[in-house]
């Protein structure tokens, strides 16, 4: 029991005593809203998030019904190219592709977008310029 109150004594005062590790309380803040500014995730742009989503998932949807949906009967069997819609399913994989370029280019854009931090006594405006 004596062993548990020393323990209980010393981790009492180790955690306790960190706080005077801490520095300066207005430097600690500003240095945690800044780290929070950097690692807080950008988001893309409804100009691009909906017209790139819709355009994958219709042409997803299209690949998907192209390549599966056969004239012949059941399932795709060992003729694919002549029973399933190859053409329906290969423009459906370019409209995907089309999609998710849309929705590159809007993270792109959400990553050299400008970002507004406030701090304790100060607001700054960010902007990445890159050539």
């Amino acid at each position: 029991m004596k062993l548990f109150r020393i323990s209980v004594a010393w981790l009492l005062v180790l955690g306790l005593s960190t706080t005077a590790f801490a520095g300066d309380l207005l430097e600690s803040i500003a240095r945690a809203t800044q780290q929070q500014a950097q690692t807080q995730p950008q988001k893309i742009d409804k100009a691009y998030l909906w017209p790139g989503a819709a355009l994958f998932v219709a042409g997803m949807s299209m690949a998907v019904y192209g390549f599966l949906h056969t004239s012949g009967g059941d399932f795709v069997s060992g003729e694919v190219s002549k029973e399933s819609m190859t053409g329906l399913g290969g423009a459906g994989l370019g409209i995907a592709g089309l999609g998710g370029a849309i929705l590159y280019l809007g993270s792109q854009h959400a990553r050299t977008a400008p970002a507004i931090t406030i701090r304790p006594g100060r607001a700054t405006l960010t902007k990445q310029i890159v050539w």
